[in-house]
């Protein structure tokens, strides 16, 4: 299986931090697992502005953040995202990510655009 990456959106940072914290109990190496908070409620500030055009080179991010999740960002929303080498990484992944109602979750290959998205009404059963 090539590299996929798993992509959680929540409501807040404090969700995607217990959303993380769980992650590394299931096993998750740190080093997989990117936390990043997108708030804009005004104007970007310089500072803010400069880190979220440096999320255009992550390696985690593909595309402008700002348009691929701006239908979401409106006030201390974070994603987590989570770097998965197997089906069953990504599986765990997703299944962990959904138990902290994501306002979003998808499944990006690194090769490919976004394999499947949901919205937080499907997302949670």
């Amino acid at each position: 299986m090539a590299v996929e990456f798993v992509i959680g959106l929540y409501h807040s940072r404090g969700i995607a931090e217990d959303a993380v914290n769980r992650l590394r109990t299931e096993g998750v190496p740190d080093p997989h697992v990117a936390l990043r908070m997108l708030r804009e409620t005004t104007e970007v500030p310089p500072a803010v502005d400069a880190e979220l055009s440096a999320l255009t080179v992550d390696p985690m991010i593909w595309g402008n953040v700002r348009e691929n999740y701006v239908d979401y960002i409106s006030n201390g929303e974070t994603i987590v995202m989570v770097r998965t080498e197997t089906d069953l990484e990504a599986e765990v992944a997703m299944d962990v990510l959904r138990m902290f109602e994501p306002m979003v979750v998808e499944l990006l290959d690194a090769q490919r655009a976004p394999r499947s998205r949901s919205d937080a009404s499907s997302v949670v059963e």
